[in-house]
């Protein structure tokens, strides 16, 4: 078994922040390719694990491996994903494992699905699941100097206590050169890295104040509010500002059509700006909202909480329970995915946000500033110095996944070893 070499001693991991780290130290993977020949063997073949992506020059090192602070990307201003955004993006994690000391990529299969439907809404030819995966596995290998060191286990518990990772971006954009709203005629694949701190740091504990955004839409139907794409996060930038100089750590959005005909009580959440949204009722319902309106982002992280508090539904009835405040006899644990509307924040007891970079974080109060024509206001009775019983369980739960000290039946393909064969690093 070959583990990551240990971590640079010369970086101060835990006090890194959600940022672009480091970028003198990194290197990014490249390719590029035109849409009319789309991505072909040449390009990677994983018969042989050949190809450009995979080729080494006289010197040993990746051709398309590139160096981020000396050798940045060349884009002219004619270029496609400038002009018109066709760019879409993931973000994964990679993690040194507290148990084997592994370098383990958490369920980067679920980010290449979501990778090929953002392709194919921005007309970007997606590349092959083998290909994605190995690039990941490469760029994590070629940037492993910056693999945090594992996260510390509490002595009582055993759980990990989270910690620092190394964050991993796929992009896909046109690169081709063309004044006209066309399709690229140069599609770039890239690959970088960032060692990181938590999104939301410091709240993991004391929650965060959300502003229920009631004017501004981050997505409608219709739209791509459901990919990873540049402008869903552009359209968020100037409402999240806002929600900060007024005391908000983040906004949650609504889907505008649902309040604009009806009352603020019957309007639907969305999501925050880069975060799933989840709520714990009074009735023992773990609710997050929907993804058939196909307006918010399937996260990889909200599919994990979904999945862990599905198959561990009788570990967590106890703490539910207590969550409430009721015997256990009273209520029966449900785990739903629906339109969950203003008036359902009423009724929640703790309400929690999930997300790659914020992993699960609690939320203290929902409300709008004073100055609005509609008011509301919603303060959970845990969050606010704590998380509640069970935010604090499945951030258990899922850090015990990534430290591999949980494991069951739908958990066995999460954690892909970057120093395993490109066979066994797909877990197919």
């Amino acid at each position: 078994m070959k583990l990551p070499p240990p971590p640079n001693d010369d970086v101060d991991f835990q006090s890194l922040p959600w940022n672009l780290n480091l970028p003198d130290q990194h290197h990014y993977l490249h390719l590029t390719m035109n849409p009319l020949e789309g991505w072909t063997t040449q390009h990677y073949d994983p018969s042989n694990d050949s190809g450009a992506l995979t080729a080494k020059g006289d010197d040993g090192k990746l051709k398309s491996l590139h160096h981020y602070g000396s050798t940045p990307l060349k884009l002219n201003p004619a270029t496609t994903s400038i002009n018109y955004g066709t760019t879409i993006w993931e973000g994964l994690a990679c993690r040194r494992s507290p148990t084997t000391g592994k370098a383990l990529v958490f369920r980067p299969q679920k980010n290449y699905a979501r990778f090929v439907n953002g392709a194919n809404a921005m007309c970007l030819p997606p590349p092959s699941f083998e290909m994605f995966m190995r690039a990941v596995q490469l760029v994590v290998e070629n940037n492993i100097n910056l693999l945090p060191p594992a996260p510390e286990v509490d002595p009582d518990t055993g759980i990990p206590m989270g910690g620092a990772k190394l964050y991993v971006r796929p992009m896909l954009m046109g690169t081709g050169q063309q004044l006209g709203l066309h399709v690229s005629p140069e599609v770039s694949l890239v690959f970088y890295v960032s060692p990181t701190g938590s999104y939301f740091k410091g709240k993991t504990m004391g929650g965060l104040k959300l502003h229920l955004e009631r004017k501004r839409s981050r997505a409608a139907r219709g739209g791509t509010g459901n990919v990873k794409c540049c402008g869903n996060y552009a359209v968020t930038m100037k409402p999240l500002l806002d929600a900060k100089k007024l005391g908000f750590d983040d906004n949650l959005y609504l889907e505008l059509d649902t309040y604009h005909n009806s009352s603020l009580q019957e309007a639907v959440l969305q999501e925050l700006s880069a975060a799933n949204i989840f709520l714990v009722l009074k009735t023992g319902e773990i609710v997050t909202p929907s993804l058939d309106r196909g307006t918010i982002l399937p996260g990889v992280t909200r599919d994990s909480i979904l999945e862990l508090a599905k198959a561990y539904k009788d570990e967590l009835h106890p703490i539910l329970a207590k969550s409430i405040g009721v015997d256990e006899s009273e209520i029966k644990v449900t785990i739903s995915e629906r339109d969950v509307m203003v008036k359902d924040l009423s009724d929640a007891v703790e309400v929690f946000i999930t997300g790659t970079a914020a992993e699960v974080v609690p939320v203290q109060s929902i409300g709008t500033s004073g100055n609005e024509e509609e008011s509301f206001s919603a303060k959970f009775p845990h969050g606010e110095t704590e998380a509640g019983p069970v935010t604090t369980k499945l951030l258990h739960m899922l850090r015990e996944v990534l430290g591999e000290k949980r494991a069951c039946d739908v958990t066995k393909d999460w954690l892909c070893d970057v120093y395993e064969t490109p066979e066994a690093f797909r877990k197919i």
